[in-house]
């Protein structure tokens, strides 16, 4: 299995980085790509930061916010404060704050 990095913070400029082992696989090749956490606090292990392109440092923020098992909230980092603000839309107009190659941009 792969380590994945990522970081959180709260977006004063201090940031916590982590290191955890890979154990879920969410883009289906073969390979362990992210990591289960609890991100939206509400004590279920169904959420998971993603290595969405195999660089070895999360980019991609999965929540599952309505708990059915499903992750169905996406939100990135580009600030890179650890905030994971930028709710992925995958609108053309958030290409900047969306740098994922899986993306199939719609709308202006």
């Amino acid at each position: 299995m792969t380590d994945i990095e990522y970081a959180f913070g709260t977006g004063d400029g201090i940031v916590h980085g982590w290191v955890s082992q890979a154990e879920l696989e969410l883009a289906r090749s073969g390979a362990a790509d992210a990591i289960q956490l609890d991100f939206d606090g509400d004590g279920l292990l169904d959420d998971a930061m993603w290595d969405s392109d195999g660089d070895g440092i999360a980019d991609v923020a999965a929540l599952d916010l309505d708990d059915d098992g499903v992750l169905d909230h996406f939100y990135t980092d580009p600030t890179g404060l650890g905030t994971w603000a930028h709710q992925v839309t995958g609108a053309a107009a958030d290409a900047v704050s969306e740098p994922l190659a899986w993306i199939v941009r719609t709308g202006p």
